[in-house]
């Protein structure tokens, strides 16, 4: 089992992305969404192995399998990039690094993205936008002409057959790509991405060389993207989706223009009544399976639940840690539950969209700390649960540190052999709970939630069994870590650690078989 584990971190790397899949589309495999129950099955049990070393089989056997909607699932797409060849087109496409070209997909074939995003998709291939053939080397290096600001005054007024000269130019000039996002509350971001060499050297915010009224490019682009919206939300409410919101946004490096807004706000229904409302902004992660991310949150907050039940029962007053907080979305779900959370974000954004959304839900018992998750030992004073959600590497040494000293931990994991890894360094630590989410269908990606418990222990000393237990964990942990920093993807801080724990719980049993 030791050898398994690295075997598969050897394999698909803690550190990387990669899966070896290549990307749906012309060049890489078909989705054949009758095979979604049996393609599901064989991912759970994929899931399942590479567990196998750290989760009892009783565990394993009972987890919660919660499926995905085979198509319209994906709320976001990217990149629907501009291919540049004989002439310039606006396809979705994603790089495919065994064809070394990008794999070009389309709705029928790859029927995973949600309505809007589809609807979306078919009109920007359509819509009148023209496209430099190439992107030279400084693009619009004079500030778009009065010519092309009266042709979008023009167009603004005009009938759709006679706008396509003025703002098609505007929107398309210096595009590279377009981003695309949407919510269940029915609310589509455009985020155009543009390329202009010039901004490499100019301070976010300032003006550009020859620009002499900084506020009349952004009103010609403004004005210019007010027209791709009308036309959006036309094709929108052509294809069924008359109530949709659409919002566009430009990004160049270091400076972005909104038409009205540089987010989307979402709502999720929990069984349990709650609405919960999250601003989600531009450029920064959200889940991009939202009905998966609606069974997270609802198995999370069963799970905060039984904690907090088993809390009051010793007298204690709940608080829970949540270390990766991001946007907020599992604090605003947990916060309920609890009589205090600290949440911990490092990222500056995500932590101000973070504020946002605990305001809008009326959440006032959450404290956030802008901070590494490394640094947040003195936060963690007076509770008794944490909750992770790190990314596809795991725990670094310090964070494993601090949330080994937590009774109830509370483990979001997108890559299971990093999950295995940091479960196996937990050694006086079980997995008593596990839930299983398909958030990419037909792909190898899985994402796991697990409930985790300090082994009970009779009394104040340890129980030989359980000692035993936790020097055979601890022992695999030793052995699979070394085994890691070996390939570099593990610290020797890790080992030591495992070691340390490996030599404690060794005594122990030792002490108690000598007891009788």
């Amino acid at each position: 089992a030791v050898e398994a584990v690295a075997a598969a971190a050897a394999t698909k790397p803690c550190r990387s992305g990669a899966t070896g899949m290549r990307p749906f589309g012309s060049l890489g495999p078909r989705i054949d969404t009758s095979r979604y129950e049996e393609q599901l099955r064989e991912k759970m049990d994929a899931v399942r192995h590479s567990l196998a070393a750290a989760v009892p089989e009783t565990v394993l056997q009972s987890a919660s399998v919660f499926e995905s909607p085979p198509t319209g699932h994906r709320h976001r797409a990217g990149q629907f990039v501009v291919l540049r060849g004989a002439s310039a087109t606006l396809e979705l496409a994603m790089w495919d690094p065994v064809a070394k070209a990008h794999s070009i997909q389309r709705i029928a074939e790859v029927p995973i993205y949600s309505a809007a995003i589809a609807a979306a998709m078919e009109a920007l291939r359509t819509l009148p936008l023209v496209l430099d053939a190439s992107l030279p080397v400084a693009p619009g290096a004079e500030p778009p002409s009065a010519e092309a600001a009266d042709d979008v005054a023009a167009a603004a007024a005009a009938t759709p057959a006679a706008a396509e000269g003025g703002w098609g130019r505007v929107v398309g000039g210096g595009l590279r790509a377009v981003q695309l996002q949407s919510t269940l509350s029915g609310e589509l971001l455009v985020c155009l991405v543009y390329f202009d060499e010039r901004l490499k050297t100019v301070k976010r915010g300032a003006r550009l060389p020859g620009e002499q009224d900084d506020a009349a490019v952004s009103e010609v682009w403004t004005e210019a993207a007010r027209m791709l919206r009308r036309r959006l939300l036309e094709a929108l409410e052509a294809a069924g989706l008359p109530e949709a919101k659409v919002d566009v946004v430009g990004r160049w490096k270091r400076r972005r223009l909104a038409v009205e807004r540089a987010f989307v706000t979402e709502r999720f229904e929990l069984s349990d009544g709650r609405v919960l409302t999250y601003v989600q902004p531009e450029g920064q992660f959200s889940n991009p399976n939202a009905a998966c991310e609606v069974q997270c949150l609802e198995w999370l907050s069963n799970q905060a639940r039984a904690i907090c039940l088993e809390q009051e029962a010793g007298g204690a007053a709940p608080r829970l840690l949540e270390l990766h907080c991001g946007g907020g979305c599992n604090t605003v779900a947990l916060a309920p539950f609890f009589a205090e959370l600290v949440a911990v974000e490092i990222n500056r954004t995500l932590a101000e969209a973070a504020e946002e959304n605990l305001e809008a839900n009326g959440i006032s018992n959450v404290r956030l700390v802008r901070c590494p998750s490394a640094e947040a030992r003195a936060l963690s004073n007076g509770a008794a649960a944490v909750l992770v959600d790190p990314p596809r590497a795991g725990l670094d040494d310090e964070t494993l540190d601090i949330v080994s000293n937590f009774d109830d931990i509370l483990y979001i994991s997108c890559n299971p052999d990093a999950l295995c890894r940091d479960l196996l360094m937990l050694a006086d630590h079980q997995a008593v709970s596990l839930a299983i989410f398909d958030m990419f269908p037909y792909t190898t990606h899985a994402e796991c939630a697990v409930r985790i418990r300090r082994r009970q222990c009779a009394g104040s000393h340890m129980p030989y069994a359980c000692a035993v237990q936790a020097a055979a964990a601890a022992a695999a942990a030793l052995v699979v870590g070394a085994l890691l920093v070996g390939r570099r993807q593990a610290r020797p801080a890790s080992i030591a650690a495992a070691a340390a724990a490996a030599a404690a719980a060794a005594v122990a049993a030792a002490c108690f078989a000598a007891r009788g």
